[in-house]
């Protein structure tokens, strides 16, 4: 059952990215809201879950796109190993934390299809322009999008299968109460 709820969920995340996104679309920056859902589950799931499930997010989102197929199969998953690398150091409620994490992340993710972009389709186009014009606004204006979505995504947790949402820490250490009976 948990398995056919993450597959819908899945599904009805895509056809948003598809259908919606392009009409919140704020100055030629879309929102990348497949990339704060990967950026979520990495903060959350267990690491290889994470990468897993980004990878095959990014398969499907590829599938759905123009890119080539893999692309996003490929930054997703890294993008989800860098930030399971990382989340032990966070406050994974803060929102803080979750604009300037999913802007990191995308700044990385958006650069690299600008590079790559650049390296195997058109060699002459002006790296820089790319950055101010594409990468930078679409990273902002999607690391705006993830306290929203993070909130959204942490209340319907359970039925999505992430059990648990303390942080690791706080589990394998237990409780901080004393135990009855040491003094």
């Amino acid at each position: 059952m948990q398995g056919l709820v993450i597959v819908l969920a899945t599904a009805v995340l895509l056809a948003a990215q598809s259908v919606v996104a392009p009409c919140v679309e704020l100055r030629g920056a879309r929102p990348d809201w497949l990339l704060v859902v990967v950026v979520f589950g990495a903060l959350h799931a267990p690491p290889a879950s994470a990468v897993g499930y980004a990878w095959v997010l990014g398969l499907v989102g590829g599938l759905l796109s123009v890119e080539r197929t893999g692309l996003l199969a490929l930054s997703y998953a890294l993008a989800a190993g860098l930030v399971a690398a990382v989340r032990e150091y966070l406050f994974r409620n803060s929102a803080l934390a979750q604009i300037v994490l999913t802007l990191a992340v995308a700044l990385v993710v958006r650069g690299g299809w600008l590079l790559y972009r650049r390296v195997v389709d058109d060699p002459t186009t002006a790296l820089v322009a790319g950055v101010a014009t594409d990468v930078v606004p679409a990273s902002l204006y999607t690391a705006l999008w993830a306290p929203f979505i993070h909130r959204f995504l942490a209340g319907v947790a359970r039925p999505l299968g992430f059990r648990s949402l303390t942080p690791p820490r706080a589990r394998r250490f237990g409780s901080l109460r004393p135990r009855r009976g040491l003094s």
